[in-house]
């Protein structure tokens, strides 16, 4: 890091996550820069004390961390190779790689910043919604070397929410794949047996009142039920597009093992033809995708 006490931060990429994470970062006294391939994006951020830059050469040229935060392996490699921004990062900073990528493409990103040492990479998913972002408090799965992260790394991990060393670079991904894969399975579940309650007459949201604080229901499923019930499945927190994403990058992860893992293999499938109606809503809107698959098959 150089030697000024304010931590400068380039996010790159400004959806839902990008988006929560400039302002929460820039909240905590960090001094943000934000750009995206979709220049209104950027735009929009100048009210919440986000310098927006025209180009991705602005955005990375006086940060001491470069976040990636896109939708995909071809998103980062796009905005870091054909953009620029990786060429344009000075000597000593860091990339903090923060989208779900899986371990192909993670694998592209390790071999993208081996051909510059004087750049340090952070493998960095996150676990947590838009509101976790906004607040601050989500968890981050690091993996990579960090005392060349240093002081800017671990100021912009403070902001952002609680980090998790977990090894050498690619370790975080892969945890990042088995939490979305559980969630995944849990969303289904929650899903399901919000058909089920309305099959059997039962209220959801009574249910929820009675399953609350209890062992089997962690609060993050709660939350999902009140959106089914409440009907505000449109309101993206995560969106089911992304979810099914991931669904598939942990089953390339498994490789030849995806044939012992039956419930992911189910949910894929299912969730695919679901993204088609509904992959801008989010992931609880697969509540409805099964709502009416149901009505359909009766007819």
């Amino acid at each position: 890091m150089n030697d000024r006490a304010t931590v400068h931060v380039a996010i790159l990429g400004l959806g839902i996550m990008g988006t929560a994470i400039a302002g929460s970062a820039s909240r905590r006294g960090l001094a943000v820069t934000g750009w995206d391939r979709t220049a209104k994006r950027a735009n929009a951020l100048g009210t919440n004390g986000i310098r927006a830059a025209e180009t991705i050469a602005d955005a990375v040229a006086d940060a001491d961390v470069v976040v990636t935060m896109v939708p995909d392996a071809d998103a980062v490699m796009d905005v870091m190779e054909r953009h620029g921004a990786f060429a344009a990062l000075r000597p000593g900073a860091s990339w903090v790689q923060m989208s779900t990528i899986g371990v192909e493409g993670t694998e592209r990103a390790l071999r993208l910043a081996a051909t510059r040492p004087d750049v340090t990479f952070v493998d960095a998913p996150v676990s947590g919604s838009k509101a976790a972002a906004e607040q601050g408090k989500l968890l981050i799965l690091a993996s990579g070397d960090r005392e060349r992260g240093g002081a800017a790394v671990q100021r912009f991990f403070e902001a952002a929410g609680t980090a998790q060393w977990l090894g050498a670079a690619g370790v975080g991904t892969r945890m990042k794949l088995v939490f979305n894969a559980w969630i995944a399975i849990m969303m289904e579940g929650v899903a399901e047996i919000a058909i089920l309650a309305d099959t059997l007459g039962i209220e959801q949201q009574r249910f929820a009142a009675l399953a609350a604080g209890g062992p089997l229901v962690p609060p993050w499923a709660l939350g999902k039920l009140k959106k089914i019930a409440e009907h505000t499945t449109a309101e993206t927190e995560f969106p089911l597009r992304w979810a099914d994403k991931d669904v598939r990058l942990a089953l390339s992860a498994a490789a030849e093992e995806r044939g012992r893992l039956p419930m992911l293999n189910a949910i894929d499938a299912r969730w695919a033809r679901a993204v088609e109606r509904f992959g801008g809503d989010d992931l609880s809107a697969i509540y409805v995708a099964l709502r009416e698959d149901a009505v359909g098959a009766v007819h």
